[in-house]
């Protein structure tokens, strides 16, 4: 495999809308008393945070709206990520209704806050997606459950590699994505008193 495909590889995995999915799971996993609780959490986080989106994408792909699911005309980002931001916060309501746990709050509040900060940069700059993605789960894993997933933040640079490889950002739009991301996650963690 050469560097371009291993490239694609990487960012089609940890395409945020793909990778965000198990990590919702696992933390509605470590947050429930129980089996209908998990389940709930789960599948609101899920549903609002992650596959209506990838709805949203794959529809405007078979219209031609965008060319691929990265999106990486930062012109045709605005649409989705604002479908993708209203998904957020109806899914941030449903979780305040069904009682999640602080936890799930927080990481809710956090794709959110996130993804309302990626929003509105993107009107004038095409920030990194996907660097701010694997940052913020990075940092909300390391958060949850301390420093024995601290490995995990060993994706950020890979991410970052691949992005540069593929020549979808610079430098300086994958820094600011990882630095966007940490501030962010680390102030919604900090305001809900987890960290």
């Amino acid at each position: 495999m050469n560097r371009e495909k291993a490239a694609n590889k990487i960012s089609d995995i940890f395409n945020p809308y793909y990778s965000s999915a198990p990590f919702f799971c696992l933390v509605a996993a470590s947050a429930a008393p129980d089996a209908v609780t998990f389940l709930l959490n789960a599948a609101i986080l899920t549903a609002f945070f992650s596959f209506l989106p990838l709805w949203d994408i794959r529809r405007r792909i078979r219209k031609g709206l965008v060319q691929d699911a990265h999106i990486n005309s930062r012109e045709d980002r605005l649409k989705p990520f604002l479908f993708s931001l209203t998904c957020a916060v109806t899914g941030l309501a449903a979780l305040y209704v069904a009682g999640a746990p602080d936890v799930v709050l927080a990481v809710a509040w956090t794709v959110v806050a996130l993804g309302a900060t990626i929003t509105v940069v993107t009107t004038v700059w095409k920030i990194s997606l996907h660097a701010a993605g694997i940052t913020s789960i990075a940092a909300m894993l390391y958060f949850i459950f301390g420093a024995v997933v601290a490995p995990v933040a060993l994706l950020v640079p890979v991410v970052g590699w691949a992005r540069l490889t593929l020549r979808k950002h610079t430098p300086a739009q994958l820094a600011a994505g990882i630095i966007v991301a940490i501030v962010i996650t680390a102030g919604v963690f900090s305001f809900f008193g987890l960290i």
